[in-house]
């Protein structure tokens, strides 16, 4: 029987080629992986959008601790002004001389809105003949003034007045004390007295 294989063939079994990372075939049979770099220009814009928000949050910022800053220059200057205010209509009305009665009446009406100003000149007359008959004086300072509230519109100020008083009972004088509540109102660029309160 006729042998169908060449003599000069290896029968045994031929092992598969093993592709190495070395071998340039193997090398270019893997695909590559795609990977993502930012571009220059997407790391620019990706920069800029945190350093325009913050810009614009310090802008922000900005201008609100600078409204909050005149804010609070306009709030001290009506508080002074509402303090100065009351201290010189406390001790205009707590002084007073039997003699010349009417003579902080201007004053006082001038300082005052009208309505209270009517309410003063009315306490003035029903007091006069006593005032009078008593030989009345007093003068008076404010030993201590405070705020209570203040804004654009209104004011109430405290103020602890000492008034030394003198009359025909005690001529050597009579040291008091009184605690005026006066609310002020504002008119244009001043205060002026609404009400007060003594106690």
């Amino acid at each position: 029987m006729a042998n169908d294989k060449p003599d000069n063939v290896d029968t045994t079994t031929a092992a598969a080629p093993v592709a190495t990372l070395s071998d340039p075939v193997a090398e270019a049979s893997v695909p590559a992986l795609p990977v993502d770099r930012p571009t220059s220009q997407g790391a620019r814009s990706f920069g800029v959008v945190p350093v325009v928000i913050l810009a614009v949050l310090a802008l922000v910022l900005g201008a609100l601790a600078g409204w909050q800053w005149w804010e609070q220059r306009q709030l001290d200057s009506l508080r002074a002004d509402a303090v100065e205010t009351t201290r010189d209509y406390a001790q205009t009305v707590a002084s007073f001389d039997y003699q010349n009665l009417d003579a902080n009446r201007d004053k006082i009406a001038g300082m005052s809105t009208p309505e209270f100003a009517g309410q003063y000149n009315k306490m003035v007359d029903a007091l006069r003949s006593l005032v009078t008959d008593g030989q009345g004086q007093a003068t008076a300072t404010v030993a201590n003034i405070g705020v209570q509230s203040v804004d654009d519109s209104s004011a109430v100020v405290l103020a602890f007045v000492d008034q030394e008083a003198k009359n025909v009972i005690a001529p050597e004088g009579k040291s008091q004390k009184y605690r005026m509540v006066v609310t002020l109102d504002r008119d244009g660029d001043r205060w002026i007295v609404g009400n007060v309160e003594t106690k």
